[in-house]
């Protein structure tokens, strides 16, 4: 981008009466105005609801050079996020990370899966909620997810359940309590792996590869990281699962693999601007794809401000570098 000094930070409208998650966006918004004030940009914000003729009118008086979307639902509804970006399509603003095309693929975790088996990409069997259950599903355990919301929204230790045959009334039991929908996918018993990638001049890079290591867990407790792993502080899932970096000299085959398979992705989904890749690497050291995260949390201690640390790319840098890949459409 060339010109101007003015990026508005675009975020969802939040309360003091609203969950965790979602109140994690201010933190996101503060760190993100740093960074760009720190840079020399003006950094105003902007909160988005459903009332989207204030929002063009506020665009179109403050035309800003860039908008950096921070927009992760609206009006709590995380099916609603590429409003966003398609507003700002529409009004031809360029904006940083993914395009609606991409967040509305990624944004449902259905659709994402059948386009990595489409282009040869493991991801795990799934059911989606919807139609017949299979027959005959085999044995082992199964994971129940909200199909478009994020932040592991609903995701506990009754999330993987031991035989399918009991899979389909927990899925009825979330979306009638939740009221969104619900899929359900194999469990991979491995380790839990993501790979963040971040734009630059030569195209994007994959940052270290961080894995979340499970301590102390008793053997019968599920290896996931649900809602309390990432916003209770408290709990004994915040205070057990803790990151390291794999070491890319000793296991450097399966840092070029999750490395390869990570750019895939960021081809397939049109990524840009900064994403991140959550994969399953099972016992004998397959990796599978889990989901594709386009426009990742990036509060200072979430995995991908962490992926930047470890690559010796400062935190303001590394947002200048994604305001330097927006466009729109």
């Amino acid at each position: 981008m060339t010109g101007g000094r003015s990026v508005l930070i675009l975020h969802n409208s939040v309360t003091h009466e609203s969950s965790a998650d979602a109140l994690d966006i201010l933190e996101q918004m503060d760190c993100v105005r740093a960074a760009l004030v720190s840079h020399g940009y003006e950094a105003p914000t902007l909160a988005i609801n459903l009332n989207l003729d204030a929002t063009k009118a506020r665009l179109r008086e403050y035309p800003p050079h860039a908008v950096f979307n921070l927009v992760e639902a609206i009006d709590d509804c995380g099916q609603l996020v590429a409003i966003a970006t398609a507003l700002l399509d529409h009004l031809q603003i360029p904006y940083t990370g993914c395009s609606t095309e991409g967040l509305l693929i990624t944004g449902n975790k259905i659709l994402a899966k059948q386009w990595l088996r489409a282009h040869n990409l493991p991801t795990a069997d799934w059911w989606d909620g919807a139609s017949p259950p299979p027959p005959h599903p085999g044995p082992g355990r199964w994971i129940t997810k909200p199909v478009s919301e994020d932040a592991s929204i609903g995701m506990d230790d009754t999330a993987v359940v031991a035989d399918f045959r009991d899979v389909p009334a927990r899925v009825a039991d979330q979306e009638a309590r939740r009221k969104f929908r619900w899929f359900a996918e194999r469990f991979i018993d491995g380790r839990e792996i993501n790979v963040a990638l971040i734009d630059g001049p030569d195209g994007p890079q994959v940052l270290p590869i961080p894995e979340i290591e499970f301590v102390d867990y008793p053997a019968d407790k599920p290896r996931i990281v649900g809602y309390a792993a990432k916003w209770h502080d408290d709990s004994f899932e915040a205070r057990n699962t803790v990151r390291r970096f794999v070491d890319p000299v000793q296991e450097a085959a399966l840092c070029a693999e999750l490395g390869r398979m990570s750019l895939r992705c960021w081809e397939i989904f049109q990524l840009r601007g900064y994403a991140r890749v959550d994969f399953r690497v099972d016992a004998a050291g397959k990796p599978w794809v889990l989901e594709v995260n386009a426009n990742p949390c990036i509060s200072p201690d979430a995995g991908f401000a962490a992926a930047l640390e470890q690559a010796g790319i400062s935190y303001a840098d590394g947002i200048e570098r994604i305001v330097a890949a927006a466009r729109y459409g």
